[in-house]
């Protein structure tokens, strides 16, 4: 079977933790020809890579509803950890392991643990932490920050300034709030992605064209 489609389905499992619960389905026009043995290889692949990155999920009830976004959100944390290649000084030997963060209050419930149990991003396995103020975070590698974390741009940069992390965000900014490199951003029933390239670039994070490919892009330099 094809990587990118072994890929795809088994993100597809890892969403259906119950039988009662509807599947969330990665969703993206035109690649319902891509498994047929006529179609374009290099086409397919990047429709296939860009199903990664586009998420529907179900119009249920609020309560199931938030629980299965953070279920997806938890995903792709970790998927975008296989996109990003870290400075080689980021990690203490060749054994690290990548270290996902959430600062604020974990709207996880166990759902990350659950995404990144038994897997690997260029060799590394992961290991998540949970921090409630931002002048604890140590080694991270990436960052979610949730509504709770500091917003102000001042704020996030005297600490993490000059720091390798992805960090991550919710929903727009506003003026004078720290722009992350990744933004997940729902509209109707997608997720989708923003990448800053200037936050990147400051962290020194290289990004996969493929995931560039697949999000919307801003900061680019003139």
């Amino acid at each position: 079977m094809p990587l990118l489609r072994r890929i795809a389905l088994r993100g597809l499992a890892a969403f259906s933790p119950g039988k009662k619960l509807p599947v969330p389905v990665f969703q993206v026009a035109g690649t319902d020809n891509c498994f047929r043995k006529s179609s374009s290889q290099s086409r397919c692949a990047l429709r296939l890579a860009l199903a990664l990155f586009t998420l529907v999920f179900s119009t249920a009830p609020a309560p199931a509803q938030v629980s299965k976004e953070y279920q997806l959100k938890a995903v792709f944390l970790w998927r975008l950890a296989q996109f990003t290649e870290w400075p080689s000084d980021s990690f203490e030997t060749p054994e690290s392991p990548i270290v996902i963060c959430i600062l604020g209050d974990n709207p996880f419930e166990g759902a990350l643990q659950a995404a990144v149990a038994g897997e690997t991003a260029h060799g590394r396995r992961f290991v998540v932490e949970q921090y409630r103020f931002i002048e604890q975070v140590r080694a991270c590698h990436i960052l979610y920050m949730t509504a709770g974390a500091p917003r102000s741009a001042k704020e996030v940069n005297s600490v993490l300034g000059g720091r390798s992390i992805l960090t991550v965000r919710d929903g727009e900014g506003s003026p004078g709030s720290h722009e992350p490199v990744i933004r997940f951003l729902t509209e109707g029933n997608k997720i989708k992605l923003r990448v800053n390239l200037k936050a990147a670039a400051a962290a020194r994070l290289r990004l996969d064209p493929r995931l560039l490919r697949a999000a919307e892009v801003v900061g680019e330099s003139p």
